[in-house]
């Protein structure tokens, strides 16, 4: 009975260290070949967040990097095939940027920001079809022309219908109100130096056109 209850253990611990050798390489480098991006988004991408950041406030709350798929999906009715097709082409794209409500998340609208890439044939192809999806599934799609520098105000405005933004003329008294030599690049109207009253600049001076609210330029101030 002992060489049995040895042989037992013995076959016992042959097993132990065979399980533990197999976990072993099934965590090796070679069977996960994958490392860490840089980051979210590109530096172009990074740039206009922070813009668009400012310009929605706390009216919505921005997700970045979003799959199509996982905001519209093929409609009910169609066969097998035809519904993976339709999936198939939508299965590989993103969003740039979502608004979505801050109640339920439920999505506002989708922005894209358009750089050089999308001059060519094949891109203006991908950009016409996610047009028509999301046309047909009643996502208003907001492209936005990526450049070096964007104006706040510009941007709220193309998402103030989305959003339902209400503007209100902003109170300026008269030590919000310094008059300069700058000109509006837009009206030609004098440009003055206010002061945020509310969001993430409260407090902060910055240059707008003394036409509004006709004209809604705006200027940060160079320190």
């Amino acid at each position: 009975m002992t060489w049995i209850l040895l042989a037992a253990v013995i076959i016992a611990i042959v097993v132990v260290i065979i399980i533990k050798l197999s976990s072993k390489d099934d965590i090796e480098p070679t069977n996960y070949p994958y490392q860490i991006n840089g980051g979210l988004f590109s530096p172009a991408e990074r740039s206009f967040f922070g813009v668009l950041e400012q310009a929605v406030g706390v009216d919505a709350k921005i997700f970045g990097k979003i799959r199509v798929a996982d905001v519209m999906t093929p409609r009910k009715g169609l066969s097998r095939s035809e519904w993976q097709k339709a999936f198939n082409k939508i299965a590989a794209k993103h969003f740039d940027f979502l608004l979505c409500s801050n109640d339920d998340l439920s999505v506002i609208c989708a922005i894209e920001l358009d750089d050089s890439s999308h001059k060519s044939i094949k891109r203006q192809e991908r950009d016409d079809f996610l047009r028509g999806a999301c046309e047909a599934a009643s996502i208003p799609l907001i492209q936005i022309p990526a450049k070096a520098g964007y104006v706040i105000s510009d941007i709220r405005q193309l998402l103030a219908p989305h959003l339902e933004i209400q503007e209100k003329p902003i109170q300026i008294d008269a030590q919000q109100n310094t008059s300069s030599d700058k000109f509006c690049p837009k009206c030609d109207s004098q440009m003055v130096m206010r002061v945020a009253e509310k969001g993430t600049n409260a407090g902060k001076q910055f240059w707008g056109c003394s036409a509004y609210p006709k004209c809604r330029h705006t200027e940060a101030i160079n320190v």
